[in-house]
C-alpha cells in the first residue's frame, strides 16, 4: 500500500527506490539512491525531476522489493564465466562476461522466464562473440514490489544458469587449398591471408597448408589426415556447382558426420560443413576473398568452441542471413 506525500513535508522520509534524472540525450542516471534519507536541500532536486510527491510503501510479506528480486533473478541468471554488477542501479543489476568467447543463452528458458509477468532479462544475441567486460544481460522486475511468488518462479526456471560464456582455447587448423590454377603456379592463393587473421582473432592458428589439384581422392586422404592432427580442417576452392568442383565430394566421401553442404547465408551460400569425429571441416567458398563478413564468419566461432551445428540450425540463420543488407554486421 502506498501513502502519497508532498516533497515539502519529506523532509527525514527515506526513499524506497533509485531516483532517475533524464536531461534530454545529456544524461540518463541516478541522483538520490535507495535508502537516501531526504533533507531540506533536496526539495528543488527532485521538483526539477517532476516529483512534487514522493510514495511511502508497505511492503507486504508476500512482496519483493526491486532490489532484492534484482539480486534473487541475476544470482540464478548466470552460468560459467559471467560476474554481475555489484550494486543494483533504478532496479537494476547487469550481468558481463568474464571471459574473451561465445556467449550462450538458453532461449527456450529465457523465454518462459520473461513469461512470468513481472521478472525482465533482455541479453544479447545467443552465439555473439563476447569479450571479457562486455554486457551480456540486464535484470529487473517491472514494477517496485513484486509477488515472491512470480520471483521465486522465475529463479526456479534459472537456477543452474541461463547465460553463459564458452572461452576460446588455443587451437590448431590445417588449410587444404584446392584447385589445378593454383596448384600448377597459374594464380597465387589468396585465402590464407584473408583466413588467418579471422582465426588468429580466436585463438587458432593455421599450423600447415598444402595445395592440391581438383583430385577427389587426394583431398579426401588429405581431410582424413589432417582431421587426426588439427582441431580445424579448411577447405577453399572447388565448393561451386561446376562439375569439375570436387571439394564438397571429397568431404563427403571423407567419411564425415553431419554432412551439410550449402547454407542460406549470403555472401557464402556454398559453404560445406562436416565433422570427423570432433573435428569440424569446412569448405569456404571463394566469396571470403572478397567480402568482409561470409558465412564462414557466422558459424567459425562456433566450429572453435566445440559446437556441432546442426541442419536445423543453418535453416534457421536464413532469418537474417542476408549479410551484406546488415552493411557487414553479423547478429
Amino acid at each position: 500500500m502506498a501513502k502519497k506525500i508532498k516533497v515539502e513535508d519529506a523532509v527525514g522520509q527515506v526513499l524506497l527506490h533509485d531516483i532517475t534524472k533524464v536531461d534530454g540525450d545529456k544524461f540518463k542516471g541516478r541522483i538520490f539512491k535507495k535508502g537516501h534519507i531526504i533533507r531540506e536541500e533536496d526539495i528543488g532536486v527532485l521538483k526539477s525531476v517532476g516529483k512534487d510527491h514522493i510514495y511511502i510503501f508497505e511492503i507486504k510479506e508476500n512482496e519483493i522489493h526491486e532490489n532484492d528480486a534484482a539480486y534473487i533473478l541475476a544470482d540464478s541468471l548466470m552460468g560459467e564465466n559471467t560476474y554481475r554488477s555489484k550494486e543494483v542501479k533504478e532496479g537494476k543489476l547487469t550481468i558481463y562476461s568474464n571471459a574473451f568467447g561465445v556467449c550462450k543463452i538458453d532461449v527456450e528458458r529465457l523465454y518462459k522466464f520473461n513469461s512470468i509477468g513481472e521478472p525482465s532479462c533482455p541479453t544479447i544475441y545467443n552465439n555473439s562473440v563476447v569479450k571479457k567486460g562486455d554486457k551480456l544481460a540486464a535484470v529487473r522486475i517491472i514494477s517496485l514490489v513484486a509477488p515472491k511468488e512470480e520471483v521465486n518462479k522465475a529463479a526456479e526456471i534459472a537456477k543452474g544458469g541461463i547465460i553463459k560464456v564458452i572461452p576460446f582455447t588455443p587451437k590448431k587448423a590445417g588449410l587444404i587449398v584446392t584447385g589445378n590454377e593454383v596448384y600448377k603456379g597459374r594464380i597465387k592463393d589468396k585465402f590464407e591471408e584473408k583466413l588467418r587473421p579471422k582465426l588468429k582473432e580466436m585463438l587458432c592458428e593455421i599450423e600447415e597448408k598444402v595445395i592440391l589439384p581438383d583430385d577427389k581422392e587426394q583431398i579426401r586422404d588429405k581431410i582424413k589426415e589432417f582431421a587426426s592432427k588439427y582441431d580445424l580442417v579448411i577447405l577453399t576452392g572447388g565448393t561451386s556447382v561446376d562439375p569439375d568442383d570436387v571439394t564438397y565430394k571429397a568431404i563427403h566421401e571423407a567419411g564425415v558426420e553431419n554432412y551439410i553442404r550449402g547454407n542460406p547465408i549470403q555472401p557464402g551460400n556454398m559453404l560445406t560443413m562436416g565433422w570427423i569425429e570432433k573435428t569440424p571441416i569446412v569448405a569456404v567458398p571463394a566469396a571470403a576473398l572478397f567480402f568482409k563478413r561470409t558465412a564462414f564468419d557466422i558459424w567459425l566461432p562456433r566450429l572453435l568452441i566445440g559446437d556441432v551445428i546442426t541442419k536445423e540450425e543453418v535453416i534457421a540463420r536464413a532469418h537474417g542471413g542476408l549479410l551484406e543488407a546488415v552493411n557487414g554486421e553479423i547478429p
